[in-house]
């Protein structure tokens, strides 16, 4: 009894210590919560309902479940390409017949994120854990992530992005230590580097860049490489070959290699990046010019920044050899970029609560008035698609089971899932139209026109 009561006290003692630090996490989840759950299956998503064989329907397909991913992401694998990682993760939560477990694990899965680059930049710089910091990494993800309805609240691109920073996150926070050569640690490293490897084509393997710089800087500095870390690295090598590899990627990621397409997609780049990241830059550049100028950075802590930013533009320039580079594909150099940016408001703030508080407020503001009208834009989208599911499901109770709906106006948002990413057109015929038709388990869908109702 004496035993509980003392592990009590000491959960509470905890929990009074960090009640800010709670709450701002708890917020988060509340916030990602609701916007999951107003936020329905789009695109990709019908498609990752069945045990995967091609990109176009099958006569017989059948349902995704657990036993069955392995198999799916083989064909995957030989047929489309070889994100084994995330669709996996994609395939697990599109087996359940409702999207509220996803909705949860996808909230936590956010405040995992928030979390993690706010423990890498805490590790970096030995500074104390501020909730007011933590506050502010939200807002730079809500404010910076690009498209953040295709790459955070979609199940299928969350997959690919949302839930893979985790991985490679957590890669590089794993090797900012240096592990003894154990086989817990080993084994660690082994699986978290494999799996960075094999998490995506750009974002992972910059994670993997930023650990050999620490790998090399303590080469330089103690003429030492940890055995640990160096098996992370070389397994994650091995995660991206294999994906890199498979028959599906190699069939789909081909392109012509000139100077002139090389050239044009470096500049479609930067424009891109610029324009969704220009402030982040601007952020970027005040905060370094002050923490040097101040004297208020180490140097271990200004390789670390510089680090980051070479990961963050490895991720992004990298795109440049891609046949595609929708803005998506920027999350996680934006991640490398937050970070670099958190090691220097951890530098400069951390011990003045009163600054931080401030930018809170501020950032908190600006939130709200973008907060309006992207949940205006998302609910918009859930009502017609909730429409749409009606009219499916009232043609299954008809002979033949041809069902009608009207199709989603454009959407405005960045923040909304169905901007931007193929859904159902008036033609039965097309892709998605037919994949939502074994979704529901009807004949065909057609679709209309609000204006021509």
């Amino acid at each position: 009894m004496i035993i509980i009561n003392e592990k009590n006290k000491r959960i509470y003692d905890a929990v009074k210590r960090n009640y800010l630090t709670i709450a701002v996490l708890l917020i988060v989840f509340v916030i990602l919560l609701i916007l999951n759950s107003k936020t329905l299956y789009t695109a990709d998503d019908y498609v990752y309902r069945f045990v995967y064989h091609l990109p176009t329907p099958e006569k017989h397909m059948e349902k995704i479940t657990t036993s069955l991913i392995p198999y799916s992401m083989w064909n995957h694998y030989l047929n489309w390409n070889g994100r084994f990682v995330a669709h996996s993760v994609v395939q697990y939560f599109m087996q359940f017949n409702t999207k509220m477990p996803f909705n949860i694990f996808n909230s936590l899965a956010y405040v995992g994120l928030v979390s993690l680059i706010n423990w890498i930049s805490l590790k970096i710089t030995n500074k104390k854990n501020s909730p007011y910091i933590l506050a502010l990494v939200f807002f730079f993800t809500w404010f910076f992530i690009p498209f953040f309805g295709q790459s955070v609240l979609w199940l299928s691109g969350s997959g690919n992005y949302l839930w893979m920073s985790l991985i490679y996150l957590g890669f590089i926070l794993f090797n900012l230590k240096n592990h003894e050569s154990n086989f817990t640690n080993i084994l660690s490293a082994i699986l978290l580097g494999f799996l960075t490897g094999a998490s995506n084509e750009n974002s992972g393997p910059a994670a993997v860049l930023i650990v050999l710089l620490f790998i090399l800087r303590r080469f330089v500095k103690e003429r030492k490489v940890n055995l640990v870390t160096a098996i992370g690295v070389v397994f994650s090598i091995i995660g991206f070959l294999v994906m890199m590899l498979s028959p599906g990627s190699q069939k789909r990621g081909t392109m012509q290699h000139t100077f002139e397409i090389f050239q044009n997609n470096f500049q479609d780049i930067f424009k891109l990046s610029f324009n969704d990241l220009k402030w982040a830059y601007l952020i970027f550049i005040v905060l370094l010019l002050i923490t040097i100028l101040m004297k208020k950075i180490t140097f271990d802590e200004l390789l670390a920044v510089s680090f980051f930013l070479i990961g963050h533009l490895a991720a992004i320039y990298v795109m440049i050899f891609s046949p595609e580079h929708p803005e998506r594909t920027f999350f996680g150099g934006v991640m490398f970029l937050g970070i670099s940016i958190f090691i220097l408001i951890y530098c400069l703030f951390s011990d003045i609560k009163m600054i931080t508080l401030g930018l809170v407020i501020v950032c908190s503001i600006g939130f709200v008035i973008s907060f309006i009208p992207a949940y205006q834009d998302i609910s918009l989208s859930y009502y017609q698609t909730e429409n749409q599911y009606k009219a499916i499901e009232k043609a299954q109770q008809q002979n033949p089971k041809n069902a009608t709906v009207q199709i989603l106006t454009p959407q405005k948002s960045k923040y909304n899932a169905t901007n931007g990413v193929i859904g159902l057109a008036k033609e039965p015929w097309q892709i998605m139209n037919r994949w939502e038709s074994k979704f529901f388990g009807v004949n065909q869908i057609s679709g209309y026109y609000q204006d021509q109702k």
